[in-house]
């Protein structure tokens, strides 16, 4: 991809020289690029060598400037309110309250120091010195199989094939849904039950059902209907 880019820049250059009172649609047709894409090599290339090689490759996008490296003492200021509170404020500061209380800080103020003007930076110095902890993340552990019969899984779903109906107030309401019973163990859909009237009572009485036509199984689970 990198040299298709060269390969591009170098035939813009080319273009550059030989027709320099070109529109920049007819450069950007020519190379099959962008007008914006020409815009910016254009003065690229113009500002550079005629044989300069580097030019024709991508600028690295990493952060060039050096990031400022804070004074210890505007360090232990913010360690200090953040374990002391300025100001009798009654909660610990978050870093927002932190970059108030520092541009209010008098001492700070007469020795005309650097001071963090972004909240994200006042979190790396309270990470840096222990203030803040970073819990772990529990580790994703996979779900034991389950043996035949051992979890019933019950979902509700609704029948596609039937149209939704409106209600007064504008919102689609269920017309025809299906509460299916599947075992976790094997995905064998055990048994479907199709109305028009699920509710409370009604998904009540069609567990109940279920129940005395296939036992009750060691562990049923629910989605999170509120039914």
């Amino acid at each position: 991809m990198e040299e298709e880019w060269m390969r591009d820049r170098a035939r813009l250059r080319d273009l550059l020289m030989r027709y320099p009172h070109w529109r920049v649609q007819d450069y950007a047709q020519a190379v099959g690029r962008s007008r914006s894409w020409v815009k910016k090599w254009r003065r690229r290339l113009r500002e550079a060598e005629a044989d300069d090689v580097q030019v024709l490759m991508s600028r690295s996008r990493a952060h060039h400037a050096s990031y400022p490296s804070w004074d210890p003492r505007v360090e232990e200021r913010i360690v200090e309110m953040r374990l002391s509170p300025p100001e009798n404020l009654k909660r610990v500061p978050g870093p927002r309250a932190l970059l108030y209380y520092l541009a209010r800080d008098t001492e700070l103020q007469a020795l005309q120091l650097l001071l963090p003007r972004s909240t994200r930076t006042v979190w790396k110095i309270l990470h840096k010195h222990g203030c803040i902890l970073e819990h772990p993340r529990p580790k994703k552990q996979p779900l034991e199989p389950r043996a035949p019969l051992e979890e019933i899984q019950i979902d509700f779903k609704d029948v596609s094939t039937v149209a939704r109906s409106e209600s007064q107030g504008g919102k689609q309401q269920h017309v025809v849904e299906v509460c299916n019973f599947v075992d976790a163990g094997t995905s064998v859909l055990l048994s479907a039950q199709v109305r028009e009237d699920f509710h409370a009572q009604t998904a009540m009485q069609t567990v109940i059902d279920f129940l005395r036509q296939h036992g009750r199984p060691p562990t049923i689970t629910f989605d999170r209907d509120p039914r």
